[in-house]
């Protein structure tokens, strides 16, 4: 009896070693199977992702180029009227205005005595102050007298509250020859005496920028040279006010 037991358990033994061995393998086998299935999917989903990628990065830098390229378009700027300008020193003068600096101007010479030997004119656009030369010079010379002070900075006064007048002086003679070793002809004396008043104009405020100097020497006559009275007429320096373009110049 006990023979066949220990005869039946090396049979028994057997197959359960052969059962645990063989299990694993079909077990492991079914794993390996599958993995070898998903991983190339996995692989391509990846390569699909960066190519994406990739793409969405071309196209962005692609737009910023084009972009880049185009040329910029002028926005038109909306017209808007101008508005007045309400400054107390207004720089332009309206032809009326012209005529009340000619009167302010006149009736100033005529407080000093001087309206026999100054004469104002005045055009659209400016204003001429003709004095002759004996009020500003003494004969022959091209210093200052004091005499022509009073005109001239009233001149100044006039000038620096209008920023936008400017100022041309010019000086004249007759016909009659002068040769010194300052003023070898009229040219020379003409040119001096211009100069000289603006010199003084600048000197007391007048940027000269705002002015401009000619000597005309006798080329120039507001007469003919004729009589004595007609040279006198003739001898003279001119301070002309004006703005803007030399329209309506007084002749």
């Amino acid at each position: 009896m006990f023979p066949e037991l220990s005869r039946r358990r090396p049979s028994h033994d057997k197959s359960a070693s052969r059962m645990d061995l063989e299990a694993p393998k079909a077990l492991t086998g079914a794993f390996s199977s599958n993995d070898d299935a998903t991983w190339w999917m996995i692989t391509l989903s990846d390569l699909t992702i960066l190519l994406l990628g990739f793409l969405v990065a071309w196209y962005v830098i692609d737009k910023k180029d084009i972009a880049l390229q185009q040329p910029l378009v002028a926005i038109p700027e909306i017209a808007q009227e101008p508005k007045p300008s309400v400054a107390p020193n207004q720089s332009k003068l309206v032809p009326d205005e012209w005529k009340v600096f000619q009167e302010e101007m006149q009736r100033f010479v005529g407080e000093i005595g001087l309206d026999k030997e100054i004469f104002i004119e005045s055009a659209p656009n400016e204003m001429v102050i003709s004095l002759k030369d004996t009020v500003p010079f003494d004969s022959g010379k091209a210093d200052l007298r004091q005499q022509a002070v009073p005109v001239l900075e009233k001149v100044v006064t006039m000038v620096s509250t209008r920023p936008g007048l400017s100022l041309e002086v010019s000086g004249h003679t007759d016909n009659v020859p002068i040769s010194t070793s300052r003023f070898p002809s009229n040219w020379e004396l003409s040119a001096a005496r211009a100069s000289r008043v603006a010199r003084y104009v600048i000197e007391n405020g007048i940027d000269p920028s705002r002015i401009s100097v000619r000597g005309y020497a006798n080329q120039r006559p507001r007469l003919p040279n004729s009589s004595v009275d007609n040279r006198s007429s003739n001898r003279r320096v001119e301070i002309r006010l004006y703005r803007g373009a030399d329209e309506n110049p007084i002749p």
